[in-house]
């Protein structure tokens, strides 16, 4: 049996942080699916990962199959990619240029045993998820991918006549609630996933995904490469931008190239800024760095990291990062960098402590009527203690 191994125990992750604190690199959310979604599609295959230690707990290793294809977890499928995975052979290594994307071996072996098999070069396009920045940069392709992975042979439910359908690349799942909405799909598809709730006034541009069981309440303006994840909310205007599930910026106020971590929510009235006044080219802080990186865009806008909250009216600066579990009420302008676990208001600037933190998530957990795991938990605790000697080596803020 086949098993596909995603793989990212190595230094490169660390440009991927604040977010993959919580998730390898593979669960992350790039088009409607994550990596590790869309690989289990495409190769029918189960999916397995090879990420740091204290995530193992919670997403499976690797072990049970009886030939491992073992890809770069940053990968974002092709399908010129996928014929190649699909034509790799046992006992080789398929390469582009210096770095290896896959191999496929008979027995689990990390990436040591790569320099003992036989290299298959790959000439097409490769793309990886390198950097934040290029989960909203790289999202609108994908998108575009996983519709068609998704819906390719299969109709679309159909929708309340009071809806006005602008093109023929609109696709409903079943049971969801739509009326008086606008869907435009001639710049790009717009998939709706099961059970979601769009209410009256709603207007959206393609390419777009809204995650099962997610909400775009009444007035919302979603322009082109937006995924809306499963159970999030979602209201005002946003555009180029990637949320994931069971979050929530649900009222009104702007929100711009960014990404937006798991049970994050952004008060009524916030905005984030994506362009300098000065029309310049955005530098964001790099975990991995351990300093600012130069991006070379010029539309950079928000990253939140898991579980961090912003007050009402926020203002969030461009190219602004905010790590896990950061509370942020500032009249301010919100810095360009706030470190995991901050409580940041006018006043004073503090770690948050933990059990006010678990007490929170449980809080949260009961209000929304949800089951609050214990590997989450743990999972949490370990990034408590890692992001605190982290906050001690940061160099400077900007």
């Amino acid at each position: 049996m086949l098993e596909v191994v995603l793989y990212d125990r190595a230094s490169w992750r660390e440009h991927l942080l604040p977010l993959v604190y919580t998730r390898p690199v593979g669960d992350l959310r790039v088009g409607i699916l994550t990596f590790h979604e869309k690989w289990q599609l495409l190769m029918q295959s189960p999916v397995t990962f090879y990420t740091e230690t204290y995530l193992q707990r919670k997403f499976v290793p690797p072990g049970s199959g009886s030939l491992f294809l073992v890809l770069r977890a940053n990968l974002c499928p092709s399908v010129a990619l996928v014929q190649a995975l699909v034509d790799l052979k046992e006992g080789c290594v398929l390469k582009q240029g210096e770095d290896w994307l896959a191999y496929k071996v008979n027995k689990w072996h990390d990436d040591t045993i790569v320099p003992q098999l036989e290299v298959v070069g790959f000439q097409g396009e490769v793309e990886q998820v390198r950097y934040l920045e290029d989960i909203f940069l790289k999202n609108a392709a994908q998108l575009r991918f996983d519709y068609h992975l998704l819906t390719e042979g299969r109709e679309s439910a159909v929708l309340d006549t009071s809806n006005t359908v602008i093109g023929d690349l609109l696709f409903a799942e079943e049971d969801v609630e739509a009326r008086c909405c606008t869907f435009n799909t001639l710049g790009g598809p717009i998939y709706i996933g099961k059970g979601a709730v769009l209410e009256e006034g709603a207007l959206l541009k393609g390419p777009i995904a809204i995650g099962k069981g997610a909400r775009v309440k009444m007035g919302s303006r979603l322009y082109p490469n937006v995924t809306i994840g499963p159970k999030a909310t979602v209201g005002g205007e946003v555009n180029n931008t990637v949320m994931w599930g069971d979050c929530a910026k649900g009222h009104d106020g702007y929100l711009g190239c960014a990404v937006i971590g798991e049970g994050c929510n952004i008060g009524a009235g916030s905005s984030n800024s994506n362009l300098q006044n000065n029309w310049g080219t955005v530098d964001i802080y790099d975990y991995h760095l351990r300093e600012w990186r130069h991006t070379g865009a010029h539309k950079v806008g928000t990253f939140m990291g898991d579980f961090s909250m912003c007050g009402i009216n926020s203002s969030i600066t461009t190219g602004c990062v905010v790590g896990v579990g950061a509370q942020v009420a500032m009249s301010n302008i919100i810095p360009k960098f706030v470190a995991d676990f901050s409580w940041l208001t006018d006043q004073k600037r503090e770690r948050y402590n933990w059990e006010k933190f678990r007490a929170m998530l449980r809080a949260r957990a009961m209000l929304r009527n949800e089951r609050l795991r214990e590997a989450d938990i743990d999972i949490l605790a370990d990034v408590y203690r890692i992001t605190a000697r982290h906050n001690e080596e940061i160099k400077s803020t900007k």
